[in-house]
């Protein structure tokens, strides 16, 4: 009997999440061709009727500006935090890496509602108080715009996108930097001309992988773009018709068309992968880069904090807070708080025990698959010969493009098709697979930029030594990957921990978790009750976050001060 090499279980793992990924993507390419919600006939009419559509021009330009404009905003403050944290000496690291995490676990829809309270332009409080809106002339601050929607979705894509750049940053070898240092270079123009195109990979990889998460959110647009006309590319009225019958085929047609926005940036990273050795700067004579002293610069670092902070932590948690102690929403007065209580703390509180055990398990299962399968294709994408590689790491590229929604009835599809052999459905592993799958990218996207630095001569050093290249899997790359994983599964925790469109999907009713506890009381009218207990949520991931940054040993230079 032949023995199995270790290293199959690497091209294993990278074969079932690959097959994960495909069961996404079939999902909506079958759906595009179905009529309506009968998946038994398949036809091209729903990509006749999307074509046909003669605002479709249009919605495709105001989709790609809403792409673009939120990569922007994310990047203006990502790339400036990631750096404060991995390469300064910044006072603030530990609040600023709490705060990151603490965004994580705020859900997309309540910023978006905190801003429509404060800046719709007919009863927006700010405008109230400016005594500017549409009851009383032209409003002040028009929240409905889609360059509000940039800014807020690329204010809440900013701690993945900072966590996806650290270990990059991390990783970078300081020689290059002292040498600049003694030719007298000055730091700005060090950072620009040396560390910046060193980073390019994991840049553009944020900034792709953001792309497509953008066009595809809905959080903001479903709040934001109706009651403005900001009409962008979206499923959502293709499965929330009038007659209760989702039409499957127009909401995959409309996938299809993401998959085509989303290709040529996609098939502009492949050919970074394919000049890979050129970035590789971590070897084995990598000299520490030391901490950037900031000096006089401390002051705008803490500034560009503050003001990422206010726009997208304060607002959310104090109109959270507000929201869980009076008894309806209004705005605040001093009727208001006359009838101020704690009961929605107390009854959020009663509801948690289950919820919370299986919203646990779930981050618990999605942070393994996801990082298993990230692993295992990250080692075959950027140490493999093969020339497939590149194009396996593209197809797991296009996986955040298929909508949630679709992923979801995706997996409820498969999990009936193998119930005989394997009874998945209506379990929690289901949902586990499907957030994995999702999240899948964005793994591959923080590991990939890392172990591209990581140059080859480290791996071929141990193997002239004698290690085995499964020992020089486990004993030289992992090591060196830490970081990468360290953030990776920190993100996929938050995310898994919040996301509600897949367990409200795929949820049966014996396994409730808290985001959809939240949503059930917020339609049910107990908003109070809703709002407590996602603050109860965020303190419990941030302490979770925290807790597992001191476990893993994994910080940031300086990150303890």
């Amino acid at each position: 009997m032949t023995r199995l090499s270790p290293l199959s279980l690497i091209y294993g793992g990278a074969l079932v999440g690959l097959t994960f990924v495909i069961v996404s993507l079939a999902g909506n390419v079958i759906g595009s061709l179905t009529s309506e919600a009968r998946f038994d006939d398949l036809t091209l009419d729903a990509y006749r009727r999307l074509l046909s559509d003669p605002g479709l021009p249009a919605t495709l330009m105001r989709t790609l500006a809403l792409g673009f404009g939120s990569i922007c905003v994310t990047l203006a403050f990502a790339l400036p935090f990631a750096w404060l944290l991995a390469r300064t000496d910044f006072s603030w690291k530990t609040g600023l890496f709490t705060l990151l995490a603490a965004k994580l676990a705020i859900p997309g829809f309540i910023t978006a509602m905190a801003y429509v309270w404060l800046f719709n332009p007919s009863a927006g409080l700010v405008n109230a108080v400016l005594g500017q809106t549409n009851y009383t002339g032209e409003a002040a601050f028009d929240v409905y715009q889609i360059k509000w929607l940039c800014l807020l979705q690329g204010l809440v894509l900013v701690p993945g996108a900072a966590f996806m750049l650290i270990p990059a940053l991390r990783n970078l070898d300081g020689s290059l930097e002292e040498a600049a240092r003694v030719a007298g270079v000055p730091g700005w123009k060090t950072f620009r001309h040396i560390v910046l195109p060193l980073l390019a990979p994991g840049v553009l990889a944020v900034a792709v992988f953001y792309f497509v998460v953008a066009v595809e959110m809905f959080d903001f647009v479903a709040i934001i773009a109706p009651p403005g006309d900001v009409l962008v590319l979206t499923i959502y009225e293709a499965l929330n018709t009038v007659d209760g019958l989702p039409d499957y085929g127009l909401a995959g047609a409309a996938g299809v068309l993401l998959f085509a926005l989303s290709a040529g940036a996609i098939l502009f990273y492949v050919r970074f992968l394919r000049q890979a050795r050129k970035y590789a700067v971590l070897g084995g004579k990598r000299r520490d880069p030391g901490l950037v002293r900031l000096g006089k610069w401390q002051r705008a670092a803490t500034a560009l904090v503050v003001l990422w902070v206010t726009l997208s932590v304060g607002l959310p948690v104090i109109t959270l807070l507000w929201v869980a102690v009076v008894p309806f929403i209004q705005p605040p007065s001093l009727a208001a708080f006359d009838n101020a209580s704690l009961y929605g703390f107390l009854d959020g509180f009663s509801y948690l025990k289950e919820p919370l055990t299986n919203t646990a398990i779930v981050m618990a299962g999605t942070i393994t698959m996801a990082l298993t399968f990230a692993i295992c294709l990250t080692w075959v994408v950027t140490r493999s010969r093969s020339t497939i590689a590149p194009w396996a790491d593209a197809l797991v590229f296009l996986a955040p493009a298929v909508p949630a929604i679709v992923t979801a009835t995706a997996f409820q599809v498969m999990g009936i098709a193998v119930y005989q052999w394997l009874p998945l459905y209506g379990t929690l592993w289901l949902i586990m697979a499907a957030m994995g799958t999702r999240m899948l990218a964005y793994c591959t996207r923080t590991m990939n930029a890392a172990a591209l630095q990581i140059h080859p001569e480290l791996e071929e050093a141990a193997w002239v030594a004698g290690l085995s290249r499964w020992r020089t899997f486990t004993g030289v790359f992992l090591p060196l990957m830490a970081p990468a994983i360290f953030y990776a599964a920190l993100m996929v925790g938050m995310l898994a921990a919040r996301d509600l469109t897949l367990p409200l999907i795929m949820n049966s009713a014996g396994t409730p978790l808290v985001s959809v506890l939240i949503f059930d009381l917020q339609t049910n009218g107990e908003t109070a009750s809703a709002a407590a207990v996602a603050l109860y949520m965020i303190v419990v991931l941030v302490l979770l976050a925290l807790t597992a940054r001191k476990l893993t040993g994994v910080a940031e230079p300086g990150l303890e001060k």
